[in-house]
């Protein structure tokens, strides 16, 4: 009985383990609270995800879209950016909208 109680504890304790994949919280549709045409998609990529950051370009103001690596680490994903170093976002638990400090994000709907 008690071999059977320990292998029935293994398989439950392996089932939650592979229904819970952290980051789930970021994967979504974000646009910007300042403007609708900065959006960020991002979706799972392998082991990391994938931002699909969307804006205006700073040179002719046309629209583009770059597909940017991030990974999370401590509880914060953390994207991977050119010259300026990793970018993290978090999403505020008293909002709901995702956050990189100077920038804020609420979920698409």
């Amino acid at each position: 009985m008690r071999k059977l109680l320990m292998a029935a504890a293994a398989i439950v304790t392996l089932l939650a383990g592979c229904g819970n994949q952290t980051g789930e919280e970021y994967i979504g549709k974000w646009v910007n609270i300042k403007s609708e045409k900065r959006t960020l998609d991002i979706e799972r990529n392998g082991d990391g995800f994938m931002v699909r950051n969307t804006e205006p370009s700073a040179w002719d103001g046309k629209i583009e879209t770059k597909n940017i690596p991030a990974v999370l680490k401590d509880g914060a994903l953390q994207v991977q950016t050119g010259g300026l170093g990793p970018v993290l976002l978090m999403v505020d638990k008293a909002t709901g909208h995702l956050t990189s400090g100077p920038l804020e994000y609420k979920r698409d709907k």
